[in-house]
């Protein structure tokens, strides 16, 4: 869970990192205007002055949460990475940011980027990866889309357990492995824990990039 920050003075800034939090604690689902007002301890229309409405507040959100995978200015130090390290360097930074907020996903997973910020972050980034050796072509923009729902979907699979069902029958799986060898050749490494999360997340994501067979960037 986020820790409350220290500053006091309403800002915007300010009102998006107590709703993280407070979506952190308790859901997305019982978020409240009226709620967030109790937390700050001010009238919920003295968020409505930052914030129009909720939607509004979580576009912003949204906008949040992506600043924070974009870590730009690390990235530029490490001037010896090409274009595609730089976009599997964030999606990594990505992955571990949703993993700090997994009751954020429901909200990631459906806004879209729409604010002027949002397109100023997204414009900033574009630019470096050009620098660095990538062409924009009409395909692009779904391309990186696809990394992006990557991404959640594998946090999504990682930090949600399911509410029901969902638990293996070993002895199920043994059985049907003993069947059909080809199976047990898929399944082993799973069952060896032979990759941590992690480096399944990597394979998967340079994959997306560099191919099927091609060497994984980790």
């Amino acid at each position: 869970m986020v820790d409350k920050p220290l500053k006091e003075t309403l800002s915007r800034e300010y009102i998006l990192q107590i709703s993280l939090a407070l979506i952190d604690r308790d859901g997305i689902t019982s978020f409240t205007m009226r709620k967030l007002g109790r937390e700050l301890h001010v009238s919920p229309m003295a968020v409505y002055r930052y914030f129009p409405n909720q939607g509004n507040l979580f576009d912003g959100l949204v906008e949040f949460i992506w600043n924070k995978s974009l870590a730009l200015n690390e990235l530029k130090l490490a001037a010896n990475l090409n274009w595609q390290k730089i976009l599997i360097e964030l999606m990594s930074h990505f992955r571990r940011t949703l993993l700090q907020h997994p009751n954020v996903l429901p909200l990631m997973s459906t806004h879209p980027l729409v604010t002027a910020r949002q397109f100023q972050l997204v414009g900033s980034f574009l630019t470096f990866l050009v620098e660095k050796g990538m062409k924009i072509q009409p395909t692009t923009i779904f391309l990186v889309k696809s990394l992006a729902v990557y991404t959640l979907g594998f946090v999504w699979a990682e930090a949600i357990e399911p509410e029901n069902g969902g638990v293996i029958d070993t002895a199920n799986l043994q059985n049907s492995k003993q069947k059909l060898p080809i199976l047990k050749e898929f399944m082993d490494s799973l069952q060896s824990e032979q990759f941590d999360e992690e480096h399944q997340f990597l394979l998967g994501i340079s994959a997306i990039i560099n191919g099927w067979d091609a060497r994984p960037f980790v």
